[in-house]
């Protein structure tokens, strides 16, 4: 009995070795977030995410699902979810996703951004997406809107 249970501790602990730890989310070295600190600043990056998270919660007020549609929030609750985004703490996630830009390319996006005055597109409604940002908006609002009920 002894033998078995040590023969099955041992089979169990070599699966339990075999398993890897996740890798650490990628972060920009210190130049790369100097860089992405500008790009955000030409690129009116901030005040972009923020009409893309308002465009967002307004697809989100109402349950289409049922007839009639059932408003979901209500256009003061969109607005304070909006005005209580804290952009700072979001930065960690642009940080992560911008760092596998090279230092060269962010510099030419600055440069382009400069030479348009910020102005991609009428109002920030285009903006330099990745699946993490916008993964990471969205779970955000959505975080925002169950606190809200």
């Amino acid at each position: 009995m002894r033998y078995l249970f040590s023969l099955l501790f041992i089979i169990s602990s070599s699966f339990a070795g075999a398993q890897d730890l996740p890798s650490p989310p990628a972060m920009a070295n210190s130049s790369q977030q100097k860089l992405i600190d500008e790009f955000i600043e030409v690129a009116h990056y901030e005040k972009a995410l923020i009409n893309y998270a308002k465009d967002y919660l307004e697809r989100k007020m109402f349950d289409y699902n049922v007839s009639p549609p059932k408003e979901l929030l209500t256009k003061e609750q969109v607005q304070s979810i909006i005005s209580n985004f804290n952009f700072d703490d979001f930065k960690i996630s642009l940080y992560s996703s911008f760092s596998f830009i090279s230092e060269k390319s962010l510099k030419e996006m600055i440069r382009f951004y400069r030479s348009i005055d910020g102005q991609l597109s009428k109002d920030n409604s285009a903006l330099l997406m990745t699946p993490a940002i916008d993964l990471n908006i969205k779970n955000q609002m959505d975080y925002a809107i169950e606190n809200t009920k």
